[in-house]
């Protein structure tokens, strides 16, 4: 018989490890995925609101270049405002607001009139043609136009173009906005090593703000990033501007942006990956340690368990093999208390009833056996006196002899014979015995004795 010693044992140890094992890495890894979701849910709102702060900044600074603006465009009814004055205005303005480093009067007929610079020398009454300018076509209706993309001017610093009209048809005050001055608005910090970081990029998808100046220096264009294809050329709910994309350098990064809308520029916050779940990296490292050791402890219990199972069944084995080679005394001893327990009593009781069964069966058997045996040593005796018979067929003695012989045999006797009788007188005919005497007597045919 094939044997499967140690099987038993092994099927449970990996059972138990399977159930407990593998109950506790489900849960540890539900537990750790959505600890990952969350974290990474709480953290885009982090920077969701980040780039809403700072989107609004951005904005009042927009605005308060138009209102700056509005603020030395005459009253309307007011007319023949001399160049002069508006000169004079102007420079206040830039007096009071450093980041306007150019403001210039193109009038209702697109020429312009007036030019007031910080870097190139003021003009007055030059008279160049502008209507074919953004500045001036756009702002044709009485609105407000905002420079969407941004002009680096000499490769150094970004500037944009701020148009006021003086009213409907009317003249147009430009002023042109050094970008630099955004970069206060969008100066964030997330995160204990402050590595997140915002950025604004224009309409056309290039870096117009940074933290890193160099940066905006190199004017990068960004409009391959996803997360900037989807401020710039997309209008996606609110809950959908915060995203898990990878940066210009190809780094893992947490993003989430807001449009400018009118300027139609986004603001965006990143944090790297690693450092926005370096906390939960920790926890992750934690988890697993927690997870090794309750593996080790999952595996010892199973071993224990496996084991305290495994050696009672192992006891009713061998007390089930001994009683099968017929030990039929043989009781098996177990105190476990459960079932185990309940089928040792039953290999007992059985044990016990074939024990009785045995004994009560072992007397007839002995005594059929002694039957058999009587018959068949009868049978033997009368084959063999038949033999001698045949062969004997006119000598009388050998027959005799062979007649004592199976007689003392069948009876189990020391000694037997045949005596013949005449005149009260006995005479042994035939004898088998160990008696020396009684068999010279016998040889004779003659031997007499007592009647």
């Amino acid at each position: 018989m094939r044997k499967r010693q140690g099987r038993l044992f092994r099927k449970y140890v990996l059972v138990f490890v399977a159930l407990v094992g593998g109950t506790l890495v489900a849960s540890t890894l539900l537990q750790l995925y959505f600890s990952y979701q969350e974290s990474q849910s709480a953290l885009l709102r982090v920077e969701s609101v980040e780039a809403s702060r700072a989107a609004l900044r951005i904005s009042q600074f927009v605005d308060s270049i138009r209102t700056d603006l509005r603020g030395v465009i005459p009253p309307p009814g007011l007319s023949g405002v001399s160049l002069d004055q508006r000169e004079a205005d102007y420079l206040g303005l830039q007096r009071r607001a450093p980041e306007i480093e150019e403001v210039r009067f193109i009038d209702a007929q697109g020429r312009e009139q007036l030019r007031v610079s910080r870097l190139l020398l003021n003009e007055k009454g030059k008279g160049t043609d502008r209507t074919d300018q953004p500045e001036y076509v756009k702002t044709r209706g009485g609105d407000t136009y905002y420079e969407g993309s941004v002009e680096f001017r000499g490769g150094s610093e970004p500037h944009f173009k701020v148009a006021v009209p003086d009213g409907k048809n009317a003249g147009v005050t430009v002023a042109d906005v050094n970008l630099r001055f955004v970069l206060e608005p969008v100066s964030i910090k997330i995160g204990t090593e402050g590595h997140a970081y915002a950025y604004v990029v224009d309409s056309a998808g290039y870096l117009i703000a940074h933290p890193d100046i160099s940066a905006v220096l190199r004017h990068p264009d960004l409009s391959s990033l996803p997360q900037v294809q989807a401020a710039i050329h997309g209008n996606a709910p609110v809950d959908e501007r915060a995203m898990l994309a990878r940066d210009s350098a190809e780094r893992s990064v947490l993003t989430a942006y807001e449009v400018i809308p009118s300027t139609g520029w986004a603001v965006f916050v990143e944090q790297p990956s690693d450092e926005a779940f370096a906390s939960l990296n920790a926890s992750l490292l934690r988890a697993a340690g927690l997870l090794a050791l309750a593996l080790l402890v999952a595996v010892a219990a199973s071993l224990l368990l496996a084991r305290r199972m495994i050696v009672p069944i192992d006891v009713v084995r061998a007390g089930a093999a001994r009683i099968g080679a017929g030990a039929f005394d043989q009781r098996i001893e177990i105190r476990t208390g459960d079932e185990l327990e309940d089928l040792a009593e039953e290999f007992n009781r059985m044990s016990s009833r074939l024990q009785e069964s045995y004994a009560t069966l072992e007397g007839p058997v002995v005594e059929r056996t002694r039957a058999l045996a009587e018959s068949l040593d009868k049978q033997t005796a009368t084959a063999e006196l038949l033999k001698v018979i045949s062969r004997s067929t006119f000598d009388l003695d050998p027959v005799l002899d062979k007649v004592v012989e199976e007689a003392v045999r069948l009876c189990a006797a020391d000694q037997g014979w045949i005596t013949r009788v005449e005149d009260e007188t006995s005479y042994i005919v035939a004898y088998h015995g160990a008696n020396e005497h009684m068999r010279e007597l016998a040889v004779t045919r003659s031997g007499k004795v007592a009647a």
